[in-house]
């Protein structure tokens, strides 16, 4: 989690200082002690104009542990509804935002313990910091307006609970004794907000209404805040994929920032006004794996009015809850794009507010072999979808030529004669039309009758028609229309495929080779599964063995947990597919002929005897099955063990090495890979009351000289916990860990550990804030609390993501991957710290961008590092 170290290196500075004058009324006495209070107003006039934006600057002194804020202003409503003043409100501190609340809310406040909702609970740190306004002001004579800001004495509070959302859901194209998931059809809303901005309903509100309308996958999406992905603790649904997102509510159209790190920030100070803004936030987010989607684009309001153009966008939102004019209108706008040559997806959502608007009113219906955040926005991203009214409407569409079949966002390959045909079956949608288009227009209509299902069928010359898509309406008027939109499906196309824009998918898993004393060795790609070219996932973690190879673990794209040597002379081994939980004894999966053997008597038992031949595949990453025939393909990895959302591993002194990962619902499990390379199995690790299963978000593990482990974790509830494993193999109790500036307890979204020859160790993580922070564990078991190391220029250091290694001089090396994305290096003395270093990239780049890290300690003094960055 960030906390918007975009925002705080330069958001916070675009905003414009407002002279303030200052009014001072203290509860407390001159020398404000714990529980006084000190409320300071400033009042200030913002003139006439739509786009500008203020802040009124505080100082906040040590001592104090809660801030909150209220704000008065003049209304005026010039067009009520649509030309009525406001004024937007957020909160940001030394490290960066804090919270935004628009024009939703009066007040706020915001404490280590707590925050109302659209802020980030935190810890309250001495410095300056900024209430953010956005004057919207019509009237002429301008806008008189009052800040008041309180500041409450008092020991710091304790942290609250941080849970990390599941990149994956259970997927449903799995068929029993078949050896790879299926192409499915998932449902989605991925435009939706709550009362972390201006919605009504609560983050378990909105879940529960997704899976009462019969969606899959869900997109969180606040105006402007990162409060609600820092939020879910407690509550994160197991059975619906959520996408983190934002609505980027600049005043000149807003767009989707979804498949956004939790807790990151994007900014919304800027318009068409400053050349390449857009393009430079779009690449921001796709370098972190997300989805741009310009949302209503033609919304008649301002603000609203899409004003950026198109070529930053993977998506446009062409419809946008209940059928109205602007919808008709941005449909137009996009089938004429497509008749100039413009390949731009659409998507539907209902951007729900009101507890009485509908979830999934309209939805994205996706073709993805997985559930997984990934899968999905690739899928919207190529146009694999349709958009329907709801979960009641399947469409359909798929075109053939020279025995090959092409779907939604599919491109079918088709020489300059040759004819295609286009099939269009619609399931759901009674009393409507279904129409298909083309380059050339309007082809073909048919009506559906009362039982809701209708068919086309249509023969043409593909080349020149260059597309095909279906509609189907309802002859019903609307709010503002004479018809109603049914469902939209986007095109399949005839001849090249259009070429999605750049983004990192999953992760390409890199390996830096060696630390020297003085120097690196080259960054190169990690030979992935079945004889893939590079290994793609989520997640890996490195640890180095007394014989000098390294051992890794690593999750790949569909959560499925894999494991590889190093050997001594640079050489990896092939990839095993680690077995799940309850599955001791079964071997671990080579992807290969077993594989190929399993597929093609599955095949044949759905087929009978005489079905065609299979082969494996490989692209990327993954490594999938292709069966020949009109059917298609169907690819994906095949599944041995089951999904994990986290891992991590320690090398041993004795030469095993022990694991511990946390599975999809939460659970910890634990196992022992031996010398000779045996797998114990995973079982759960003990909770904290005895023979119950303890529940984690994320873990870590260390290596001790005594041959125990340490393991460390953020429990369910957020907080950081801190267990050790004994040599004999029992458990200890787990003990919360003390957090910074005498806090109790510590919570974050990342963490690691590392054991030192002395018998200390060393805890590095990511705080609420997302400043990096760093603590020694003594052998009697005392901490010596929670520091800030330097940052590059900065007095803290802001990070993604981070790593430590002891090293067997009693070092520790520190790996963080800073708020411009680059990975940056430090060593921890034993009283100092070098300082942040950045390290080369692949093929002479000057910087290695790095999505996660992991880092090993070597016995000869070297260190092996692993970083999934972008591609």
């Amino acid at each position: 989690m960030r906390l918007g170290a975009l925002m705080a290196a330069g958001g916070l500075s675009a905003l414009v200082p407002v002279d303030t004058a200052r009014a001072q009324t203290s509860a407390g006495a001159a020398e404000p002690g714990p529980g006084a209070k000190v409320t300071t107003a400033y009042p200030g006039h913002s003139p006439f104009g739509f786009d500008q934006w203020s802040s009124v600057e505080f100082a906040v002194p040590a001592g104090v542990n809660r801030i909150s804020v209220t704000r008065t202003f003049d209304h005026y409503d010039g067009l009520p509804g649509i030309m009525s003043d406001v004024l937007d409100i957020g909160l940001f501190g030394p490290s960066g935002f804090r919270g935004w609340s628009g024009g939703a809310r009066d007040a706020f406040t915001v404490s280590g313990a707590d925050a109302t909702p659209g802020y980030v609970p935190g810890p309250v740190e001495p410095g300056r910091w900024s209430v953010a306004l956005g004057p919207v002001v019509f009237n002429p004579a301008g806008m008189n307006w009052r800040v008041e800001v309180t500041l409450e004495y008092g020991p710091p509070l304790a942290g609250t609970p941080f849970a990390v959302l599941p990149t994956s859901a259970p997927s449903r194209g799995q068929i029993p004794g078949f050896p790879v998931p299926l192409p499915f059809w998932y449902r989605g809303d991925m435009h939706t907000h709550t009362v972390h901005s201006d919605g009504g309903r609560t983050l378990g509100e909105l879940v529960a209404a997704a899976r009462d309308n019969g969606l899959h996958f869900l997109g969180s999406t606040d105006h402007n805040t990162s409060a609600a992905g820092v939020s879910w603790a407690g509550s994160i649904p197991s059975d619906l994929l959520v996408i983190n997102g934002e609505e980027v509510t600049t005043r000149h159209g807003h767009w989707l920032a979804l498949g956004m790190p939790q807790g990151e920030v994007m900014d919304w100070h800027f318009g068409p006004g400053n050349p390449g803004a857009m393009a430079q936030h779009a690449n921001h987010l796709r370098d972190r794996g997300g989805l741009v989607v310009a949302a209503h684009p033609l919304t008649p309001a301002p603000g609203s009015f899409w004003e950026f153009g198109f070529g930053d966008v993977d998506a446009i939102e062409v419809w946008n809850g209940p059928w109205t004019l602007d919808d008709e209108a941005a449909v137009a706008m996009w089938a004429a794009m497509l008749f100039f040559g413009q390949r731009v997806p659409v998507v539907a959502n209902s951007d729900t507010h009101a507890p009485s608007d509908v979830v999934g009113l309209p939805q994205t219906v996706v073709r993805s072999t997985a559930l997984s955040r990934d899968a999905i926005l690739d899928g919207v991203r190529r146009g694999h979808s349709y958009l329907a009214e709801s979960s009641k409407v399947s469409v359909s569409l798929s075109a053939s030529c020279n025995g090959r079949y092409a779907g939604p966002g599919d491109s079918l390959p088709v020489s300059f004669f040759d004819a295609v045909d286009v099939s269009v079956s619609v399931y759901g949608a009674p009393n409507s039309f279904l129409t298909l288009y083309t380059e050339w227009g309007l082809m073909l209509a048919t009506w559906i009758g009362g039982d809701g299902v209708g068919h086309l069928n249509w023969r043409g010359w593909g080349l020149g028609s260059v597309f095909a898509r279906a509609e189907v309406r309802r002859p019903k008027p609307g709010s503002s229309t004479l018809d109603q939109m049914v469902a939209l499906s986007n095109p399949v196309w005839f001849g090249p495929a259009p070429t999605p824009k750049p983004v990192y998918q999953g992760g390409q898993t890199f390996l830096s080779t060696v630390r020297y004393p003085n120097s690196w060795s080259a960054v190169a790609p990690m030979p992935g599964i079945g004889g893939a070219p590079t290994f793609n996932g989520p997640r890996a973690s490195i640890t180095g063995l007394p014989t000098g190879s390294a051992l890794t673990v690593g999750l790949s794209g569909d959560n499925g947990l894999w494991i590889n040597e190093r050997q001594t002379n640079g050489q990896w081994q092939s990839w095993q597919q680690l077995a799940g939980p309850g599955a001791q004894g079964r071997p671990m999966l080579d992807l290969g002929e077993a594989a190929e053997a399993a597929f093609r008597r599955a095949l044949r038992a759905a087929r009978g005897a005489s079905a065609p031949a299979a082969r494996i595949v490989s692209s990327g990453a993954t490594a999938g099955i292709t069966a020949a025939g009109p059917a298609g393909a169907a690819a994906g990895i095949v599944q041995a063990g089951a999904a994990f959302r986290d891992a991590a591993i320690a090398g041993m002194p004795d030469g095993s090495a022990q694991i511990v990962a946390v599975a999809l619902d939460g659970t910890l499990y634990h196992q022992v890979r031996q010398v000779g390379g045996r797998m114990t199995g995973f079982t759960p690790v003990p909770g904290a009351a005895g023979g119950k299963t303890w529940t984690a978000v994320k873990a870590a593990i260390a290596a001790m000289p005594d041959g125990s482990v340490q393991v460390l974790s953020y429990g369910s509830n957020g907080n950081m916990y801190l267990n050790i494993r004994k040599p004999n193999g029992s458990w200890g109790t787990w003990n919360p860990v003390p957090g910074a500036r005498g806090a109790a307890t510590f919570a974050g979204p990342a963490l690691d550990i590392t054991g030192l020859p002395d018998g200390s160790s060393q805890l590095l993580a990511i705080g609420m804030d997302g400043m990096v922070y760093h603590q020694v564990r003594h052998p009697d078991g005392r901490f010596d609390g929670f520091a800030t190391p330097r940052g590059v220029t900065t007095p803290t250091m802001s990070a993604s993501a981070i790593a430590i290694a002891g090293m067997p001089d009693g070092t520790a090396q520190v790996l963080a991957v800073g708020a411009d994305g680059n990975v940056w290096h430090d060593i921890r003395f034993p009283t100092s710290w070098q300082g942040f270093r950045p390290l080369n990239g692949p093929q002479g780049a000057d910087r290695l961008r790095g999505g996660q890290l992991s880092i090993a300690g070597m016995r000869d003094g070297t260190s092996q590092v692993l970083v999934i960055a972008p591609s």
